[in-house]
């Protein structure tokens, strides 16, 4: 098992400092909301698998920057084809 370390993080929904892991970018109060909008992507790349950022943002009204972030967090995953940030 490897070893985790605490660190201040900032949260990128509301951008308070917070004490966490390493890796971790959402502070426990804006959780649900991290994971409500993860669920909304995944749910439209679904129906719609082919989508690309800006597509994604503006079909659900989410900011790309936030979109981009979770592709670099490695929470989406492109398992077909390729993917071009912008």
């Amino acid at each position: 098992m490897r070893k985790r370390y605490k660190t201040t993080c900032i949260c990128k929904h509301c951008g308070n400092e917070y004490e966490g892991y390493i890796g971790t970018c959402t502070c426990d109060a804006c959780k649900d909301i991290d994971n409500m909008i993860f669920t909304q992507i995944r749910v439209f790349l679904k129906k719609y698998p082919n989508s690309n950022a800006v597509q994604i943002s503006d079909a659900l009204g989410i900011n790309v920057s936030l979109i981009l972030k979770y592709i670099d967090e490695g929470r989406l995953v492109f398992n077909k084809g390729t993917f071009s940030k912008i």
